[in-house]
């Protein structure tokens, strides 16, 4: 991951900023066959020992998720012993001697066992076959799986980083209303938001210098929630998940043919995913209200390095530049808190494509699933 940084030439003092990608990882991913065979898998991704650095709590709760995925003891391994699979399979792996990943994998012959399942992680479920049109419903249940001290954090802390969001609006909307007097400078503004090599730049007037440093301090302000602080376990970000979100983890479905309605649900190439609920993902689902393109979530992403965008700033500069003036802190907190819940439906259909005529040919396709399961995860 590229951090947001700023250029010294410039003076501005602002921290570089740390991974954004959570200690912690989880991600449930539907498969569904030709013919009434469905693979199930569960990743839990943990993070290296050094990632914790200096903080304990951190360490605590790598360590532990560690020694739960290498004794059996983890999240997925009791939830999949009880779907009755036609074959299975568990991988760990290690890195260095240190349990980094487990992934079990299912194949099972109906929908009833992942039913189960997902209802043990907080959705109502339901499915339907007609012809060759199958139809998924997700119903989320329940709520949070937050401590009430938890509760009562994250609500505090809605308020201020919601004061963060509007500052960084207001930040933003005075460079682009510079911009639209001075278009000719927007390739230079943006490279220095975009950490661009300074020495390939031309120099910034004082106006500009004083703009863009209160963009880059604004977004690292807002981007501080998917940070995790000395002493503490987890991100704002994860809290808030914690307390809002009925399923702590990534879901994704891949149906074996193409989508004919969707709901709830992202499309994405060759999968759908059902969205988190967080105050990350209330700041994406506002963009473009206000502000656009949206800079902070061009250059952040909850996730690993690999995933940060490097947004180019000659394209970006190209974008058509809208903006209208931001609500104050206490409209905005109305506005995040208001997304702060699940859709009440996540719901797909799709036409499946012909099964064989041959029931082992089916169950051979779908066996061939399980063994390339590891490899077609939708990546992050």
């Amino acid at each position: 991951m590229k951090p947001v940084r700023t250029a010294l030439a410039l003076g501005f003092c602002l921290p570089l900023v740390a991974c954004y990608e959570e200690p912690v990882r989880d991600h449930l991913h539907l498969v569904f066959s030709p013919g009434p065979v469905i693979v199930v898998t569960a990743v839990r991704d943990i993070a290296p020992p050094a990632a914790a650095g200096e903080n304990s709590a951190v360490e605590e709760r790598t360590d532990e998720a560690r020694v739960d995925l290498a004794s059996g003891l983890d999240r997925w391994s009791r939830s999949f012993s009880d779907l009755g699979a036609i074959a299975d399979r568990s991988t760990i792996v290690r890195h260095d001697g240190d349990v980094r990943r487990g992934i079990h994998s299912a194949l099972v012959d109906s929908f009833r066992p992942v039913e189960r399942l997902l209802n043990d992680e907080g959705f109502g479920a339901f499915y339907e076959e007609t012809g060759r049109v199958r139809e998924l419903e997700l119903y989320p249940t329940g709520g949070g799986r937050a401590t009430r001290q938890q509760r009562e954090l994250v609500d505090t802390e809605i308020g201020a980083w919601s004061g963060h969001v509007a500052a960084y609006l207001e930040a933003a909307t005075a460079l682009y209303a510079y911009l639209d007097r001075a278009p000719d400078r927007a390739v230079v503004c943006f490279g220095y938001i975009f950490d661009e090599d300074e020495k390939s730049l031309a120099p910034l007037s004082k106006g500009e210098e004083e703009l863009v440093a209160a963009v880059i301090d604004s977004m690292e302000r807002v981007a501080d929630i998917l940070l995790i602080e000395k002493g503490q376990a987890y991100s704002l970000n994860e809290l808030s998940r914690l307390v809002f979100d009925t399923f702590q983890g990534r879901l994704t479905v891949a149906p074996d043919g193409p989508i004919l309605e969707i709901e709830g649900f992202t499309e994405e190439e060759g999968f759908i995913e059902r969205p988190p609920v967080s105050l990350w993902r209330s700041l994406e689902t506002m963009v473009g209200r206000w502000l656009e393109p949206d800079l902070v979530t061009a250059m952040v992403r909850p996730g690993p390095d690999a995933a940060q965008p490097e947004p180019d700033p000659v394209a970006f500069a190209d974008l058509p530049r809208r903006w209208t003036r931001a609500p104050d802190r206490s409209n905005l907190e109305t506005e995040i808190r208001n997304r702060l819940a699940p859709a009440p439906v996540y719901r797909v259909s799709w036409q499946t494509r012909p099964a064989p005529d041959d029931e082992d040919e089916v169950y051979e396709l779908a066996l061939g699933l399980l063994t390339t399961v590891e490899q077609d995860l939708p990546k992050e």
